[in-house]
């Protein structure tokens, strides 16, 4: 019983010290967040892996920074602090209606034209 509460203590301390911030969904699973201007950074670390992403969806009302790789022209992105970054897909949202409002995005992060940019496998509304 000790060792366990010891086991317990110290997993507490180094999720509370750990620099990545995280969310719990339904009591189940944990994610890493990650940011935008992280993955852009880093993209080759992070090219083929799968993130999450805690974003405001922008539709099709792109800012320049966003860097367009120019896969398709129907291309929406997502912002968030640290910056924007182009989706493939849209996980079912819609770039009219849901413009604005704020997500979970998980993804697979991808390069094409030396530009990243996320592949939306699913979008949950932040409500």
């Amino acid at each position: 019983m000790k060792l366990l509460r010891k086991l317990l203590n110290l997993t507490l301390i180094v999720l509370f010290f750990s620099s990545c911030s995280s969310v719990t969904l339904n009591g189940e699973a944990r994610f890493r967040l990650e940011t935008i201007g992280n993955i852009k950074k880093n993209c080759n670390r992070f090219t083929g892996k799968e993130v999450v992403l805690r974003a405001k969806y922008m539709g099709w009302n792109c800012s320049a920074e966003c860097n367009n790789p120019g896969i398709t022209r129907s291309d929406s992105c997502i912002v968030d602090s640290t910056g924007c970054i182009y989706l493939r897909g849209t996980g079912g949202l819609n770039p009219l209606i849901d413009r604005g409002k704020e997500f979970l995005f998980k993804g697979v992060v991808k390069e094409f034209n030396n530009i990243c940019y996320l592949k939306v496998v699913k979008a949950d509304e932040i409500r």
